[in-house]
């Protein structure tokens, strides 16, 4: 009697025992857990810069997801913002579906003035909404991902080639809790390519992508300005076909001097009266054209390159997996001996079968010793001084590589934002990108899937039967 009571008591212990600790199990995975993110891109798995930013927050953000579960970036959002979620306490996600939720999704529309009965707009319904304090951005579909015009003859609608969420999720979170947004001034006045045409070789989308990473960029005629605002935090000097006046470079020399950025990318075979300003910063502008038939895009001339050789500046450092395409670019390297109070970093180079091709007036390229500029060849450089007041100076010896046409290519992007970064100290933001979608296929003939199909029919179920018939026998003996 005694005997059964004591097993009947341990069972019960046994079991309760095992209950609490299954629960308690439970209860610390939900809070300390890991996450991995095998995609060959991390699809949703976050940079370095976004886990600082996420860290670094002071103030709540509230994040409402006012999308359609059935549209095709819901789930790749849902994933991201959970990872947004784990990182930082002080962000909340809300998801409100704007179909079934009407109550909820009226609430928002009105709130956020959201156009949601847009005709022309077919992701009206569908916007992410940042909020902090009473600051507030949202985000449409476009502004989430890269995609493929090309298919829509054969698929009826463009094909996702890459996502963008994080790069757009830090951007927006950046811009609802910084107070003021950097003030980037971009020269105009001396055939600099324009901020706001579409054109191919338009500024329009480089000015758009800055202004997503909470930047304020404004055009400026120097000659209108005895002094540049010091509250202008980057000055931007992009493709200009004149020169610039004496006044106008006084006017540089004096906020460079004084701590000023600035950027500057400067075409092949122009004069723009920059060489002497920029000499005194340590920058030698070759007068040449940048070949590299090791880097050379195929039916194309060798003075379109794509460049895969970064330094370890902190600019391009993250870039050693992308490449940058250039389609017409002038050397650009420090000058030799370089001023002592200066640091000069060259930032990207050829390979070195590369050269500076000084005879530019040739149609076939070929390397003179002593003549042209030996390779690796440098074609972009940062220059940085540290006392008596910080500067900075990023100079590229190509403007076009930033134009509407090529800046979505490949590390344009990430290169000219690397830059802005740097200039303006907050190299933490340096490092997110567009993330490929990859669609891997399998294709069959159609004798292996016929294999596959009697394969699946019978083959398998046939072995569980056989493994099943053994066990069973095995009992037996």
């Amino acid at each position: 009697m005694w005997r059964r009571l004591v097993r009947s008591a341990n069972l019960v212990t046994t079991i309760i025992l095992m209950g609490v600790l299954f629960i308690m199990v439970n209860f610390i995975a939900s809070r300390r857990y890991a996450r991995w993110d095998f995609t060959k891109h991390k699809i949703t798995a976050v940079s370095d810069r976004t886990l600082q930013l996420l860290r670094s927050l002071k103030d709540p953000v509230s994040v409402i997801v006012f999308y359609q579960p059935n549209q095709r970036l819901y789930d790749l959002i849902h994933d991201q913002l959970d990872e947004y979620e784990r990182v930082s306490p002080k962000v909340k996600v809300e998801y409100v579906d704007p179909q079934r939720d009407v109550a909820r999704a009226q609430q928002l529309v009105q709130e956020f003035q959201i156009n949601a009965g847009d005709p022309n707009d077919p992701n009206a319904l569908n916007r992410i909404i940042f909020q902090s304090g009473t600051a507030h951005k949202y985000l449409s579909d476009t502004d989430l991902a890269e995609y493929d015009y090309s298919t829509m003859g054969t698929m009826g609608q463009p094909h996702v080639k890459a996502f963008k969420g994080e790069d757009a999720f830090s951007s927006a979170i950046l811009s609802v809790t910084q107070a003021e947004a950097p003030l980037v001034w971009m020269t105009q006045g001396h055939g600099e390519k324009s901020l706001e045409a579409d054109d191919p070789v338009g500024l329009s989308h480089v000015k758009k992508y800055l202004e997503q990473q909470h930047l304020s960029v404004q055009p400026t005629t120097l000659l209108e300005h005895p002094t540049i605002d010091p509250n202008v935090k980057l000055v931007v000097i992009a493709g200009p076909t004149r020169r610039f006046t004496e006044q106008e470079l006084l006017v540089l020399e004096s906020y460079v001097e004084q701590g000023g950025r600035l950027l500057v990318m400067i075409d092949p075979l122009v004069q723009t009266g920059l060489d002497g300003f920029l000499a005194k910063w340590g920058v030698d502008l070759g007068m040449d054209i940048v070949v590299d038939p090791a880097r050379q895009l195929p039916f194309v001339s060798a003075a379109n390159l794509f460049v895969t050789t970064y330094t370890k500046h902190p600019m391009v450092q993250k870039m050693q997996t992308l490449m940058t395409l250039f389609p017409l670019t002038r050397s650009v390297r420090p000058i030799q001996p370089a001023p002592a109070w200066l640091t000069i970093t060259p930032l990207a180079l050829t390979s070195p079968e590369g050269w500076g091709e000084t005879t530019t007036s040739v149609k076939r390229f070929q390397y003179d010793e002593g003549k042209d500029v030996k390779g690796p060849v440098s074609i972009a450089v940062a220059v940085e001084r540290a006392a008596p007041i910080r500067t900075r100076l990023v100079v590229i010896g190509d403007s076009d590589f930033v134009g509407n046409e090529q800046l979505p290519s490949a590390g344009n992007r990430d290169f000219v934002l690397g830059a802005t970064y740097w200039l303006i100290e907050q190299e933490q933001l340096i490092g997110i990108g567009a993330k490929p979608l990859e669609t891997i296929r399998l294709n069959l003939t159609g004798a292996q899937l016929g294999r596959f199909f009697w394969a699946s029919l019978l083959v398998m179920p046939l072995l569980c039967g056989v493994a099943g018939a053994a066990l069973w026998w095995l009992r037996r003996r």
